[in-house]
């Protein structure tokens, strides 16, 4: 097992007073991030914002941007491959060199102690799926793709090394033709860097940071109405 404590699964339930925001990769760039919630007029209040994984590594602000997401109650984050890498590698020296490869540079400047803080706490409130609860309908949460047909199975999932990377790595599904994952509305992700946001069915990628130099930030219903229009055409 390379990461024995990682948490499966983290159900939400909807948001009854505010708006639901989903966002994708970040790298870093905390600052960037405050200024798109701000630009939305995002209210910490009644909102919540959801982070698709993948909050570290090559921008400027990966430790800053780790310790907000991990202290902020109206934050909900999902393990990317950059945090699977980043524990992995506070757990095996082995990995700390594909860490750096991937952007991990920041953590050689953090004290061990520390470093072993903040990757036991990714491996605990960073899940590798979230199943969100919407007052139209349910939405799949996972960094790279559904591993699953079903996202029936990928709750009921176990542990083990392949599900970890699979939630993570891939993206085969978003290169391939349209495809539906049963048992929830949609399944959002992001992981693969892209210009424009990506639709498959009801599978969606959000992100296009890296590409375009803007977050693709936005309201869950939005991403509902997309799958409500793919699914009235079909």
């Amino acid at each position: 097992m390379l990461i024995p404590q990682l948490t499966m699964h983290k159900f939400v339930a909807p948001n009854p007073i505010g708006t639901d925001w989903l966002c994708g990769d970040i790298h870093g760039q905390y600052d960037t991030l405050q200024s798109a919630l701000s630009d939305v007029g995002f209210r910490p209040e009644c909102d919540r914002l959801f982070l698709l994984g993948d909050v570290i590594d090559r921008g400027p602000k990966s430790q800053e941007m780790l310790n907000w997401v991990l202290s902020t109650d109206y934050v909900h984050c999902l393990m990317g491959n950059h945090e699977l890498m980043f524990v992995a590698s506070s757990l095996n020296v082995r990995y700390r060199e594909r860490h750096r490869a991937i952007g991990g540079e920041w953590a050689d400047y953090i004290n061990l102690s520390e470093f072993r803080k903040l990757a036991a706490r990714c491996a605990q409130q960073l899940p590798l799926t979230i199943t969100l609860a919407c007052q139209n309908g349910i939405l799949g949460l996972v960094h790279a793709q559904s591993p699953a047909d079903s996202w029936l199975d990928v709750q009921k999932a176990v542990l083990s090394d392949r599900f970890a990377i699979d939630c993570t790595w891939p993206w085969n599904r978003a290169q391939g033709s349209d495809q539906t994952i049963t048992g929830v509305t949609a399944v959002v992700s992001g992981h693969i860097g892209t210009a424009s946001v990506i639709q498959k069915g009801n599978q969606i990628w959000i992100d296009t940071l890296e590409q375009t130099g803007k977050m693709t930030l936005v309201p869950v219903n939005d991403i509902l109405d997309w799958v409500q229009e793919y699914t009235s055409v079909g």
